[in-house]
């Protein structure tokens, strides 16, 4: 697949293939001749309706790994599968309906406006089934790859400040465990150690299912309230959270 972003695919539909546009192009002389195109194109357009764009295009979304991409990248083929052919085969019976009705609207006395509106439809018709042949899976797959790198790249670099700026807070929070001590002291920091370990796979791999209970260290996410029992939940939290911290600054990959 090579050409048009998938995504982009149903917007990039050509304006003479809608009914609207087809019916007000006909003219009065059009109107009075039945060809068939306008129920032709509104079937065009349900089926455009049912297009999932954002699994068509894995670009849609980030993806943090490979893993995930594959994931997406099945789902596009799926969901092309599905979708695309059936619709380029609408185009083309689009194409033959409208050809008709340009050589039956020719013979009609004044009807050049009605025959010139059924061939620009043809035309349409025609520039859309090759378009369903020209998704171009993958420079969207290629973009994905890109910004996984990059990603990966900015989480290696940061992983190790991380860590210590998240046991440097845990140590102050434990001093004073207040809601204002973790929003000073723990919220960011344990976030971005969150961060690091689920981009990079070898570090999400040995220790994603654990630092995940942490919840991006979200109070709310966690339902720990601020009442009398905030100090001491928070503080077990935290050690549990200082634990895996250190083990993950003595991993090595």
């Amino acid at each position: 697949m090579a050409g048009i972003r998938p995504s982009d695919f149903v917007i990039k539909c050509p304006p003479e293939l809608a009914d609207a546009h087809w019916q007000k192009k006909k003219g009065k002389v059009g109107k009075m001749v039945k060809t068939g195109v306008g129920a032709e194109l509104k079937k065009l357009h349900a089926m455009l309706k049912k297009v999932d764009t954002l699994a068509l295009d894995p670009a849609s979304n980030p993806s943090k790994s490979m893993k995930e991409l594959q994931i997406k990248v099945a789902e596009a083929k799926k969901e092309y599968m599905k979708s695309i052919p059936p619709i380029k085969k609408q185009c083309l019976t689009i194409k033959s309906v409208a050809e008709k009705a340009e050589a039956k609207l020719k013979k009609m006395p004044l009807g050049k406006d009605a025959s010139k509106a059924a061939a620009s439809v043809a035309k349409a018709a025609d520039f859309y089934s090759v378009t369903c042949k020209s998704l171009d899976l993958d420079s969207s797959v290629d973009k994905v790859k890109a910004d996984i790198a990059k990603k990966n790249m900015l989480a290696a670099k940061l992983l190790k400040s991380s860590l210590a700026k998240y046991m440097t807070g845990a140590k102050k929070f434990l001093s004073d465990p207040t809601k204002e001590s973790w929003g000073e002291n723990i919220k960011q920091q344990g976030r971005s150690v969150s961060n690091s370990v689920a981009q990079l796979a070898e570090y999400r791999a040995e220790f994603w299912n654990d630092f995940e209970k942490f919840k991006g260290f979200d109070l709310a996410t966690l339902k720990i309230d601020d009442d009398d029992n905030f100090g001491k939940k928070t503080s077990a939290l935290v050690k549990a959270a200082a634990k895996q911290v250190v083990a993950i600054a003595k991993f090595k990959p």
